[in-house]
């Protein structure tokens, strides 16, 4: 299919463009990926372990100052002729109730959309379940009756590739947006989908023990690591280096970082597992090496088997009991909300996740798009143009700025000040160069669950790498096959 003409293209993108919400400069804790800590009290649209509240009731009462062209359950006139549907969750709408600021950007970009369709409306049908959103999703596309849009993880995007209408016309300066976005949004010369926000893994550390124990800098290798890490544990009362290493999806996703630094592959392209082939069993070996490393060396306690929520990675650093971890980008305002002042705050600092080999970097992004499925072309237009809010600069700066986002395009970073001009945004910005997503593949879940419970076993010692990469790798091909 391919995409309209480049006037009305920019013709649209002008009208739609929405200036500065006013909104506050702060922060809000919020996730933007896939798992988020739920210490946070974040009412942000998190991936895929958040976002499950219920949508409330069904009455169609007002959404505020927007009069009756926003309400609970629509976008535009009641009047209009013509009705979209949008499926999301509660919390990625004006609705949400645990940020006030970013609901009310929401509730701004819908208004803005009803006045430039006065004839078109978009009805509101908000899921309750991710998972269950998902299947439903799969099954009403399969049947050929998805929605109009949808918000859809963008772990999600390549299951929808053969229903997903493209949003190319929403798309302004193609090349601003990061690799990693256009690696999965991209086919065939079209964009399947609006990324809107993103997140990031990184090193948390604590500046006063690199200055005491490193020179003042984290440490970029595994070898450093375990190095900087023993001085620490031998010599401090807290821990070297803690991670996620419980029986959830961050202990992988996490991690994932050390295997992709070293060219590791899942899958191929057609999304088969090729965790067997030699360089990818190597990378995969010695990332689980390095993972018993951190426990024999002492920097790491065997109690990380247990740590199944980023919360407990945040309570560790409050408490003094590490020095390091590795966290996801919104754990700062978590820790910046929580410490008694600003000096013990800037004593946590940010870095690239160590790799084996010091010259390569990986971190894991996760975070939410805005598909089209509407296929009639009138109707399309009006969703691609829904979309095409969350791709404008100041649009996405604002959206990103008061949800607790990550930025998907680079000249956010560069541009917004709130971006710009805060130094942890920066070195996000530059970490998200080497960002890559999960693999978008049915498989990728067998994957996960026998990734975790490996890490449990070399954590504890119930197994050796070698042994536990085996089994994981015969259950991928088993379940595969």
């Amino acid at each position: 299919m391919t995409t309209r003409e480049t006037d009305s293209k920019l013709t649209r993108r002008t009208t739609l463009k929405l200036g500065a919400t006013g909104a506050s400069s702060a922060l809000l804790a919020a996730l933007a990926g896939c798992t988020g800590d739920s210490g946070s009290g974040s009412g942000g649209d998190s991936g895929d372990g958040g976002g499950d509240d219920a949508g409330g009731s069904d009455g169609d009462s007002s959404g505020g100052s927007s009069g009756d062209l926003v309400t609970k359950n629509r976008i535009g006139s009641a009047d209009a002729s013509t009705t979209l549907t949008h499926w999301l969750l509660p919390t990625a709408s004006h609705t949400q109730e645990d940020n006030p600021e970013h609901a009310k950007v929401y509730e701004e970009f819908f208004e803005t959309w009803a006045e430039n369709h006065s004839d078109t409306k978009i009805e509101l049908e908000y899921q309750t379940n991710l998972e269950q959103m998902k299947t439903k999703l799969l099954q009403s596309a399969a049947k050929g009756n998805a929605p109009s849009m949808s918000q859809v993880d963008s772990f999600w995007v390549p299951n929808f590739t053969d229903h997903l209408q493209p949003v190319t016309d929403a798309i302004e300066n193609p090349d601003d947006w990061y690799p990693f976005v256009k690696d999965v949004m991209v086919k065939d010369g079209e964009w399947q989908a609006v990324w809107k926000n993103t997140d990031c893994r990184a090193l948390y550390y604590r500046q006063d023990m690199m200055d005491k124990y490193n020179d003042g800098n984290p440490p970029e290798t595994w070898d450093e690591l375990i190095s900087v890490g023993k001085s620490i544990t031998e010599n401090e009362d807290m821990a070297g280096y803690m991670y996620n290493g419980g029986k959830w999806e961050a202990t992988t996703f996490d991690n994932l970082a050390l295997f992709w630094a070293q060219g590791g592959d899942l899958v191929d392209d057609q999304g088969n597992p090729v965790l067997d082939e030699s360089g990818n069993k190597e990378a995969l070996r010695n990332t689980f090496e390095f993972l018993k490393r951190t426990i024999d060396s002492g920097i790491t306690p065997k109690r990380v088997a247990n740590i199944n929520d980023y919360a407990l990675l945040r309570q560790a650093a409050l408490n003094d009991e590490t020095a390091m971890f590795l966290g996801g980008n919104w754990q700062i305002s978590n820790i910046k909300q929580q410490v008694d002042s600003e000096e013990e705050a800037e004593n946590w600092q940010v870095s690239k996740i160590p790799q084996m080999d010091p010259d390569t970097a990986s971190t894991g992004t996760g975070g939410w798009t805005v598909g089209v499925f509407e296929q009639d072309d009138a109707k399309r237009s009006a969703a691609t143009d829904y979309a095409g809010l969350f791709t404008d600069k100041e649009n996405m700066g604002e959206f990103c700025k008061v949800g607790g986002y990550l930025p998907t395009r680079k000249s956010v970073f560069e541009e917004v000040s709130y971006f710009s001009e805060d130094p942890y945004m920066q070195t996000f910005k530059q970490l998200l160069k080497n960002g890559r997503a999960r693999p978008g593949y049915p498989i990728y879940l067998t994957i996960s669950s026998e990734w975790q419970t490996a890490a449990g076993k070399v954590i504890t010692g119930q197994a050796s790498p070698e042994a536990a990469i085996e089994t994981m790798i015969q259950n991928v091909n088993a379940e595969a096959e």
